[in-house]
């Protein structure tokens, strides 16, 4: 059975477009549409009006779903282009990054090709220092996963509510009576749910297809309730019809992309944020339903409808080219933004028309249904295995397969003791060094950027004078402020408990020395950062003779043993003048400033500017003029070259010692 035609509406099309901006444009990394990752809750909606309509109108024809036909238009639609892009991006990673990089940022490819990458991510254990792995570069298909098992289990939910409507009275009228009660349940289930998992397991909350129904359910209500046929019998449907659809476009479109502008990666979501986008786009479609005579739409612009048709191939191809150009050290800047935006628009057009549009529409769209699955599960399964296998031939992380591992685990001694456990809990577990009879204590404390300092404190506070107690916990601010955490999707309270607990503490230990440091890339506001910082400083230097400052170093922007490996001469040598940032990433300067304002409200607290040592004159590179690895990965030294840093830090440190 062939497919119910729908009507075609060129304004959603230009939904589709404004949504495809948004996500690209966001991902570009220059601050522009921080929260541009909307555009996902927009085409869960859209989705969810268009699935939902093509299956009803089935329904009223046929009161039955073919379900066969069903998943092999999508399976035409949607698996070729996917497959393609896979393929060109595993082996345009293999020729452009090294093999550690490589086999972590293609980690996922076996669950993209299957549309269960959101459930990898889900569940996936993170690691801190594994930060290639944030890379991913299919982290994208999460959201096609998504929209791929919402269509596996909608046809089915929607012909169970049609057949319980229709076991009492034998009419088709009757039979879609339970449709939109059984619409609204799942709505509000799963926006509960949502609501729930995002306070409570928010990786849940973001990635699995449960949490995200609603959003799907509130496309389906629009489609039900505002279908030709039912407008007459219901009021609410007569006065948004009513209404000036103009009106009701432009509140759309605020909603959609003032929430663009308005939101950031650092607030807790989906929850009742992805209200506002996805409350928005509902308006964008009704809009469309009744649109003014002589009054043309603005989003069924040509531009915006071509837009539109392309959407999936850009929405395919423009991460993989993003993350395979940051990885190379393009991050952050305009050109190169701009550069990578128009290649990923270039593939798109060329995957649209020789991919895409062929087996949606084309000469190659004709197999029957059956032949479709059969086939698409071939490609798929070979394509998996084909993954696997290469993952397998690729180096594994630490272990010297790969130069760069070398450098990876180049770490200070307190990385293997149980100093850190990151967010996992707030207990205070110390690592300690020297005798327990020793005159003076020193303390380091702080997150992984102040830890990387560790080799300096024992090697200029000696033993036997000298113990050395080293508190840290990763991603950590020394910051009396509450964040959220976009790594683990929440606030990070088990930071501020650990904190407050650590800062009693002091007061136990009485250190003769406290050297705190963390990163400068916290997301506070300059008032924050000072007054934050002096409530911690104030206890610090209650509690110590004298407290030391470093600031957080600056980012490289690319992970540095990957560059390096990639550039290293046959015999090894690392050439001069390569993986060097065009500009740190992430500048600290303007917090060393916040800092030292904070500093300077007490006489006991210093600061030590050691980012000279890192990035003489400002120029960041992964390895110095003398050959030593500076970076192990894009923002966390190496041991070796904390170590030779320590005349000079002893230096500084003799200044202010009493």
């Amino acid at each position: 059975m062939t497919a119910p035609n729908p009507v075609f509406r060129e304004d959603l099309q230009g939904l589709r477009a404004v949504a495809i901006l948004l996500v690209v444009v966001g991902h570009t990394d220059l601050g522009i549409f921080t929260g541009g990752f909307i555009g996902v809750d927009v085409f869960f909606v859209l989705s969810g009006y268009l699935i939902s309509g093509l299956l009803i109108r089935e329904l009223e024809q046929s009161s039955h779903i073919s379900f066969i036909s069903f998943y092999a238009r999508r399976l035409k639609r949607l698996l070729p282009a996917l497959i393609i892009m896979l393929l060109v991006s595993y082996i345009a990673a293999i020729f452009l990054l090294s093999g550690v990089e490589s086999r972590a940022q293609l980690a996922s490819s076996p669950f993209a090709t299957t549309w269960t990458s959101n459930l990898y991510f889900t569940f996936i254990t993170i690691d801190y220092f594994d930060e290639l792995s944030t890379k991913d570069l299919f982290l994208h298909t999460w959201s096609l996963g998504v929209e791929e098992q919402f269509y596996l289990i909608w046809p089915v939910i929607l012909l169970a509510l049609f057949w319980a409507g229709n076991l009492r009275k034998n009419n088709k009228q009757s039979s879609f009576k339970l449709i939109l009660p059984g619409l609204c349940l799942a709505f509000i289930a799963s926006l509960f749910l949502s609501l729930y998992w995002t306070t409570h397991q928010p990786q849940a909350a973001f990635y699995l297809m449960p949490s995200r129904i609603w959003q799907f359910s509130l496309g389906a209500i629009i489609y039900f309730v505002f279908r030709d046929n039912q407008t007459k019998k219901h009021h609410l449907v007569q006065n948004w019809l009513a209404a000036p659809p103009l009106f009701t476009l432009i509140i759309g479109l605020v909603l959609i992309v003032g929430s663009s502008i308005t939101l950031t990666p650092e607030l807790a979501y989906p929850g009742y944020w992805a209200l506002i986008p996805s409350i928005g786009t509902a308006l964008v479609i009704i809009a469309g339903q009744n649109p003014s005579k002589g009054q043309p739409n603005p989003l069924a612009h040509p531009a915006l409808i071509w837009l539109g048709d392309h959407s999936y191939s850009l929405y395919l191809w423009h991460w993989p080219i993003f993350v395979l150009g940051f990885s190379m050290g393009y991050q952050g800047q305009i050109i190169p933004a701009l550069s990578m935006t128009f290649l990923a628009i270039l593939i798109s057009m060329l995957s649209f028309k020789l991919i895409e549009r062929p087996f949606w529409k084309g000469p190659w769209s004709n197999a029957t249904a059956t032949r479709t699955i059969l086939l698409s599960c071939l490609v798929m399964s070979t394509t998996v295995l084909m993954s696997y296998h290469g993952l397998k031939q690729l180096p594994k992380p630490n272990t010297n397969a790969d130069m760069s591992n070398q450098w990876r685990m180049d770490l200070p001694a307190i990385y293997h003791m149980p100093c850190d456990a990151w967010y996992t809990h707030a207990k205070i577990e110390p690592c300690i060094f020297g005798l327990k009879s020793a005159e003076k204590t020193v303390v380091l404390l702080g997150d992984s950027i102040g830890a990387q300092w560790f080799s300096v404190i024992p090697a200029i506070f000696s033993e036997p004078h000298w113990r050395t107690v080293v508190l840290t916990k990763s991603s950590c601010a020394m910051v009396d402020e509450d964040y959220y955490y976009p790594r683990i999707k929440k606030n990070y309270k088990v930071c501020t408990d650990w904190r407050n607990a650590v800062l009693k503490t002091l007061n136990v230990l009485k250190p003769d020395i406290i050297i705190t440091g963390s990163s400068s890339t916290y997301k506070f506001s300059d008032s924050q950062w000072v007054e934050g910082s002096s409530r911690v400083f104030k206890q610090m230097s209650q509690a110590a003779g004298v407290v030391f400052v470093i600031p957080g170093t600056p980012s490289l922007g690319f992970d540095g043993p990957g560059c390096l490996s990639r550039h290293l001469s046959p015999k090894g040598r690392i050439p001069a003048d390569v993986c060097s940032a065009a500009e740190p990433l992430q500048n600290p300067e303007p917090v060393t400033q916040l800092l030292q304002q904070a500093a300077s409200r007490f006489s006991n607290v210093y600061m030590l500017k050691l980012n000279d040592l890192v990035c003489p004159d400002g120029k960041c590179s992964a390895a110095n003029s003398t050959g030593l690895v500076v970076f192990r990965d894009s923002q966390h030294l190496t041991d070796t070259f904390v170590r030779k840093q320590i005349p000079f830090i002893k230096n500084q440190i003799e200044k202010y010692q009493p």
